[in-house]
């Protein structure tokens, strides 16, 4: 039976990931068919153009049949180079422009591992297999927890490369528990932890370069901060007004936070104040406290530090669920065990303690007193002072 074309004035559609795509009505033998073609572009006035171009020559054609629509579609994206096209060629910075400089460089990362991995440097865009896929799995060498986000990093890959595969090939089903759960620290370990660290503690009243070794533990275990954010702080960050605290935020080019409620103010404790004061010695505002940390545009300013005290960490304790992120942990238990509500700790650390229906606005609410009361329960351990 002849085809019929069915009609239809939107043909141009905007997909999840913000890229304009073209589709296309038909009607044969009673089925209705909608091919698609990805326009490669988030610009609106380039889609209408591309789309109107494709649906002016289709509408010359007298009842475009599928294959019709298809080799229409194939001579736009250009197929046959395609087939040609190697992985090896594709710059895949150039399908990454929308994303953030630490996306742009995980998904670059990854997909320069899956690229590397293939034996055959010939094998095209259109020739990939699972067993492609299958083989760089066994190359990872993290969780499957981590694993399974790479897959997905790298099956964003291949769709904005428009790389030829079967989602089913990224898949991966995690069964267990995270193979290292971190718990928190207890008062006895972090003693040891600090006092593995004193001997960093710089002397004459400013700070020298590695002091970091101190500092960070301290002021993680008196505020619950995440390890990023206290390294990338400045001098402005601490505010000495009537209501002294620390400001968690991302103002400047080279700050961050894992998310918008983790921006906040952590008033400052007697003891929490006094270890502050050498580090903002003799600095300007825009100064970081711990300027002898690099920068890494992946990981912020916290490389070198997690590094260490991972490798510090496992020689004290010898434990593989702890990790500098329990001394996060440490604070948050502190709390609860003082009986401090979960939704003043999530507007102190940052973040929602357990399945809150409360909200951003209630947990940015509480004042200053009642903040300031919860952070004092946080202390060092007795024995660790005065060292």
């Amino acid at each position: 039976m002849q085809s019929t074309l069915y009609r239809k004035a939107n043909y141009l559609i905007l997909s999840n990931t913000g890229i304009y795509t073209f589709r296309w009505n038909l009607r044969i033998d009673g089925k209705h068919y909608q091919p698609k073609l990805s326009l490669k572009t988030r610009n609106y006035l380039e889609a209408i153009r591309a789309a109107s171009k494709l649906a002016l020559t289709l509408h010359s054609l007298s009842n475009p049949s599928l294959s019709e629509v298809k080799a229409l579609y194939a001579d736009y994206r250009g197929d046959e180079d395609k087939q040609a096209q190697t992985l090896t060629a594709i710059d895949i910075a150039t399908f990454l422009t929308d994303l953030s400089p630490k996306s742009k460089v995980e998904y670059t990362s990854c997909w320069k591992s899956f690229v590397d991995s293939i034996e055959d440097k010939t094998t095209s865009i259109m020739s990939v297999r699972a067993i492609h896929i299958d083989n760089w799995k066994t190359l990872q060498k993290c969780s499957p927890i981590t694993l399974k986000k790479k897959l997905k990093l790298l099956s964003s890959c291949f769709n904005r490369a428009e790389v030829k595969h079967d989602n089913e090939w990224f898949k991966l089903v995690v069964k267990d528990k995270p193979v290292r759960p971190r718990r928190a620290l207890t008062d006895a370990e972090l003693n040891t932890i600090l006092l593995a660290t004193e001997q960093y503690k710089p002397t004459g009243g400013t700070y020298l370069a590695g002091g970091w070794k101190y500092y960070l533990p301290r002021i993680a275990a008196l505020t619950g901060c995440r390890l990023n954010e206290m390294a990338q702080l400045q001098v402005s960050d601490i505010v000495l007004t009537e209501q002294p605290h620390i400001s968690i935020n991302d103002n400047g080019e080279r700050k961050r936070v894992k998310n918008q409620s983790s921006i906040r103010q952590i008033p400052l404790t007697k003891e929490l104040r006094d270890m502050l004061m050498p580090l903002m010695a003799r600095k300007s505002p825009s100064e970081r406290l711990f300027n002898d940390l690099p920068y890494n545009q992946s990981n912020g300013y916290n490389g070198t530090p997690s590094k260490w005290f991972g490798l510090l960490i496992r020689n004290l304790l010898k434990d593989e669920s702890i990790s500098f992120h329990s001394l996060r942990h440490y604070a948050v238990t502190k709390l609860f065990n003082a009986g401090i509500k979960e939704e003043l700790i999530g507007s102190l650390v940052g973040h929602s303690v357990g399945k809150l229906t409360t909200g951003k606005v209630y947990l940015s609410g509480f004042t200053y007193d009642k903040k300031l009361g919860a952070i004092a329960y946080l202390n060092l351990p007795r024995s660790s002072k005065g060292v």
